[in-house]
């Protein structure tokens, strides 16, 4: 499976403002650009947090949507507490997906129209193997991973992000925001290494592309 991830940053790195609400850091080149990587993508995996802030499909703009295509929807959630609402659930474009712990689910109930899949290992975080296992079960061959920090530090650590895009935009969030890649960080010896692809300036914005390496950082 080809596991890609998009991510719009301040120059400091932050994804978000403190707030922790809904914001879209990118201007409409950098949205133009998102949706052309949701229309090449069999799902567009969100954590729960992502998912609470903004409760829509991720869907392609409605020039790039391909005929008969309809790109799973993935939530990853520990608490099963997101806010799936009748028309997120009666979106014809998409096939929504829950993975969450099977004692969330347990505890809450099948929404209609979704699929659910529970992890019943130990640990509060889904493993993303097994995250990936489910997803190539349902024949999903190019991922799109547009996560949070915490979610996205783990597909890293997991050395599942295959390819990095990333929006450079001309703000400082600072302060107690999220960031790229939050959990619980490498130490020196385990930093993960992405080698440029390529860099494309355009008005105060760079757009990134980057490729893992093989190897870790020495």
């Amino acid at each position: 499976m080809k596991v890609t991830s998009n991510t719009a940053i301040a120059l400091d790195g932050r994804i978000n403002t403190r707030e922790k609400r809904f914001t879209f850091f990118g201007s409409p080149r950098d949205h133009a650009r998102m949706s052309a990587l949701r229309r090449e993508a069999d799902a567009v995996l969100v954590g729960g947090a992502t998912f609470r802030n903004w409760p829509h499909p991720s869907l392609p703009d409605d020039a790039d949507r391909r005929t008969g295509h309809r790109p799973w929807n993935v939530i990853v959630t520990r608490s099963f507490d997101v806010p799936l609402s009748a028309d997120f659930l009666a979106e014809p474009a998409i096939r929504p997906l829950v993975l969450t712990r099977a004692s969330s689910f347990a505890a809450g109930r099948a929404p209609g129209g979704a699929e659910v899949e529970g992890w019943a290992g130990e640990g509060s975080d889904l493993p993303v193997a097994w995250m990936l296992e489910r997803l190539a079960a349902r024949g999903i061959e190019r991922l799109l991973v547009e996560a949070g920090g915490d979610l996205l530090f783990q597909f890293v650590a997991a050395d599942a992000i295959d390819d990095m895009h990333l929006t450079l935009c001309p703000l400082i969030v600072g302060g107690p925001a999220p960031t790229l890649a939050d959990g619980a960080g490498f130490d020196r010896e385990h930093l993960r290494r992405y080698a440029l692809v390529a860099a494309e300036p355009e008005g105060d914005e760079v757009f990134l592309h980057y490729r893992k390496r093989s190897e870790v950082s020495e």
